[in-house]
């Protein structure tokens, strides 16, 4: 089975299975996570809750997030 944490420790399965190398990937992801909070708050709706209030979702980091996009 394939987890996030196998796949960060492996440069060669990284890049078969996202195609980018691990240094790439964790650049992409800065600037990735810094782009979903600023849209997150940009596209944001009048809520009762604060920011982060709720349920969690399944994917809690923005890395987490990215790699599923990209798998």
């Amino acid at each position: 089975m394939l987890n996030k944490d196998r796949l960060l420790r492996n440069n060669r399965l990284c890049k078969a299975l996202v195609g980018l190398s691990l240094e790439e990937l964790k650049t992409l992801s800065a600037h990735f996570s810094s782009c979903y909070l600023t849209y997150r708050k940009n596209n944001r709706v009048a809520h009762q809750r604060k920011m982060g209030a709720g349920q969690k979702g399944f994917l809690p980091t923005p890395l987490d997030k990215l790699v599923f996009i990209l798998l």
